[in-house]
This record gives C-alpha cells, sequence and structure tokens, in this order.
C-alpha cells in the first residue's frame, strides 16, 4: 500500500466514523476513542515517512478494530520497517 493509499483509506475510515457517529446515540458505545485511536495509528505506521514502523500496518489495523487497542509488540516505531 503506498502513503496515498493509506492517506485514502484514513480518510475513508473518518468519514464512515464520523457518518456511524452522527446516527448513533450516546448509550451505544460511550467508548469510540479506540476507533480514533486505531486509524490515526495505522496512519502513521503506514506512512512513508520517517520513522519508519515496522510490522505489518494492515494487520495491525486488523488486530486493533477486534481488541480497540494497537499492537506495539506486532507495530512500532523502529529502524529499517517495513510499515
Amino acid at each position: 500500500m503506498t502513503a496515498s493509499e493509506a492517506v485514502e483509506a484514513a480518510t475513508l475510515m473518518q468519514s464512515l466514523h464520523e457518518a456511524q457517529k452522527a446516527t448513533r446515540t450516546e448509550a451505544d458505545d460511550p467508548d469510540e476513542g479506540w476507533k480514533q485511536h486505531c486509524i490515526d495509528t495505522y496512519t502513521l505506521c503506514a506512512s512513508q515517512k520517517k520513522p519508519r514502523w515496522t510490522g505489518d500496518c494492515n494487520a495491525c489495523m486488523e488486530r486493533c478494530k477486534g481488541q480497540h487497542a494497537w499492537p506495539f509488540e506486532m507495530c512500532r516505531q523502529g529502524k529499517g520497517g517495513k510499515g
């Protein structure tokens, strides 16, 4: 995935998040912060800018969606990563 594709994917996910948020009540899920955390961290991970990240950013995004927390043990900032 190129950097521009990653930004496009993050933008799409953000748009979907905003649409869901607009149609949902507070009682549905009061702690939605994990979704934005996943999106923001994925965007950093997939970016081709320094610092580079180690790990498979796409796999980490899927794990984040399931676990509601970014798996820093799998994907983190590091030297020479394949992000």
